[in-house]
């Protein structure tokens, strides 16, 4: 069985296309996770804030030896929050970064093989 040149052409253009349409997927994902964990980030501090004002407010009303144990229950809880928030952030960049990287590489192989599958009849005819 021969396969004509054309029809190895429109294939080769197929997966380009079909690979392009991948990376840019998951270039899709890669942004729409960005924008849930900026969501998440400014969530985070208004919750801050509100603790914050929260614990200014019990501090005011508390006698010295209370606001000395809310003071370091707070220090507590804020160092906890942040090194959570921390393991978020680091665990979110990473995955944006793999995704970053193959929607990169599925784009460019994709664009690579619609250029080849582009080129003039004449041209395959002679390889």
């Amino acid at each position: 069985m021969h396969v004509s040149a054309g029809a190895i052409q429109s294939w080769i253009t197929v997966a380009g296309l079909v690979l392009d349409l991948l990376g840019f997927v998951l270039l899709l994902r890669e942004w729409w996770l960005a924008f849930f964990h900026e969501t998440s980030e400014l969530e985070a501090d208004r919750r801050k804030a509100w603790e914050r004002s929260l614990r200014h407010h019990q501090a005011t009303t508390a006698s010295d030896q209370l606001r000395a144990h809310l003071d370091a229950s707070s220090r507590i809880h804020d160092e906890m929050m942040e090194r959570s928030a921390q393991a978020r952030h680091e665990k979110t960049l990473r995955s944006r970064k793999g995704m970053f990287v193959a929607a990169t590489v599925l784009i460019v192989a994709g664009s690579l093989l619609q250029i080849v599958g582009a080129l003039p009849a004449d041209l395959w005819a002679s390889l």
